[in-house]
């Protein structure tokens, strides 16, 4: 029971947004997997749960219809326009040996219709029709939408040359670039009215006077295959060639939690012993929502009410330090049972202040945890703080003077005030100086003046004592 559950452990990934899949699991050795490529994250807000060669580059096979679906459903506004199929369209497999639904030259069907036939029945010809029909009249042009409309979601490993997804030199993708390709075909509601039916009935045509019944390739889908069913899964498309493997997308839902499951690259094999061998994408598929369903549960791993860390408090007499607390509360899917206890909230020390000046507001943003579950960063969540703190008026005040005289701007002012008071200051010393000098020089009648004044005899002085006699 241990080892299961710090196997468990491992599994938890870093929370992430709905329309984007990042965040990296731990292998899980304990959900052994035989296909080579896999992929299952939460539909509810990204988070990766198993993640095995998700980057690696492979053959698409039939996935590639997502693709063609999309383009037909959002460039086509009446899905019930009648189209004609070309003859090129089938004859470009012959010899392939490939999926067909069966469609002849000329016969008219709903591009509703064709991409029943090609999503349920997986139907190549349906998809070269579809392609020819939205790319006016050229395979060639709708290829190069495909290419162009995976680029902009961000595909950066996903390239077409074909529309139904058999084997061909160019034609590669990606478990990372089918899940932004698949969350972009979940937004259409139609797609998964579409591909989600386990059955359908072709109605009589314009050649084909009779009924034609297919089922869906998606055996997880068949109540009537017990080897493979899941209730709770819905479509969305299989995928079989000898470069790809068995290979299969899946969307399941079950008491509010919404998962997305890629396989790709699974062999057959013989579970049961009686020489059938299962196709072990279907297997494995089912494994991975059983396990995810009965192990994961979004647990709530913090809230505000948890002090992290206290900061520093300056200009205030009352309080010298005020609490930080998660801004909000934070959930994340974990091991069933995880809670609050289970997990390390920690602030990161290059995004959290030391000190702060009051007045400190409660909730401003004071700095950022990291909440560590198992050692793994599983989410990151702005501090606040827990309470006001309210500044001394002195010291307030005191503080704004002492920031204003050692602010850049001021001493610059400062600066420049000094430096042209000392050039005024030199200048006017210079002049003193100049106007010194200048008085230095006597002028002739100020000599002779000088002159007679020292030769007049001096003259007694005129006191009170002499007055009186």
């Amino acid at each position: 029971m241990k080892r299961i559950l710090s196997v468990l452990i491992c599994l938890v990934l870093i929370v992430s947004p709905v329309f984007s899949v990042t965040g990296y699991a731990s292998y899980n050795s304990e959900i052994e997997t035989k296909a080579n490529i896999v992929l299952l994250f939460s539909l509810d807000n990204g988070t990766v749960i198993f993640d095995k060669n998700a980057n690696v580059v492979t053959a698409p096979a039939s996935l590639t219809k997502i693709t063609t679906a999309i383009l037909a459903i959002e460039k086509c506004e009446d899905l019930d326009v009648t189209v004609t199929a070309p003859d090129y369209c089938i004859s470009l497999l012959n010899g392939t040996g490939s999926s067909m639904a069966g469609i002849k030259a000329g016969e008219q069907l709903t591009l509703r219709q064709l991409l029943e036939c090609m999503m349920v029945k997986s139907a190549n010809e349906a998809a070269n029709i579809i392609a020819d029909y939205i790319g006016g009249g050229s395979i060639e042009n709708f290829v190069a939408m495909m290419n162009d409309f995976v680029t902009s979601l961000g595909c950066e490993n996903t390239h077409y040359v074909n529309a139904h997804g058999l084997d061909d030199e160019g034609q590669y993708t990606t478990a990372n670039d089918l899940a932004l390709i698949v969350k972009h075909a979940l937004t259409l509601p139609v797609f998964m009215e579409i591909c989600d039916q386990y059955k359908f009935t072709l109605p009589p045509t314009n050649i084909n006077p009779k009924e034609r019944n297919f089922t869906s390739t998606n055996w997880i889908l068949n109540p009537s295959f017990k080897t493979y069913y899941y209730e709770y899964v819905h479509g969305i498309k299989t995928g079989t060639t000898s470069g790809a493997g068995h290979c299969v997308i899946t969307k399941a839902s079950k008491d509010g939690y919404n998962y997305l499951c890629i396989v790709m690259g699974a062999p057959e094999e013989d579970l049961n012993g009686d020489n059938n061998p299962e196709n072990l994408a279907f297997i494995e598929t089912v494994k991975l929502y059983k396990w995810v369903y009965k192990n994961i549960r979004l647990e709530k791993i913090a809230d505000p009410t948890q002090i992290v860390t206290v900061v520093d408090v300056k200009l205030s007499f009352k309080k010298d330090h005020v609490r930080l607390v998660p801004k909000e509360e934070v959930n994340a899917l974990v091991p069933t049972g995880t809670g609050d206890k289970a997990v390390l909230i920690e602030a990161i020390p290059e995004s959290t202040k030391t000190s702060v000046n009051a007045p400190v507001k409660k909730g401003e943003v004071l700095g950022k945890a990291r909440i560590m579950y198992a050692e793994t960063e599983i989410a990151t969540v702005d501090l606040v703080a827990a309470e006001d703190v309210r500044a001394n008026p002195l010291l307030f005040v005191l503080n704004i003077l002492k920031v204003i005289v050692t602010s850049p701007i001021f001493l610059c002012i400062f600066a420049v005030a000094v430096i042209v008071f000392a050039v005024w200051f030199t200048k006017r010393q210079k002049e003193v100086k100049r106007r010194r000098r200048a008085g230095k020089a006597p002028k002739m009648y100020d000599v002779t003046r000088t002159a007679a004044k020292s030769q007049r005899p001096p003259q007694k002085r005129n006191n009170s004592n002499n007055r009186r006699r």
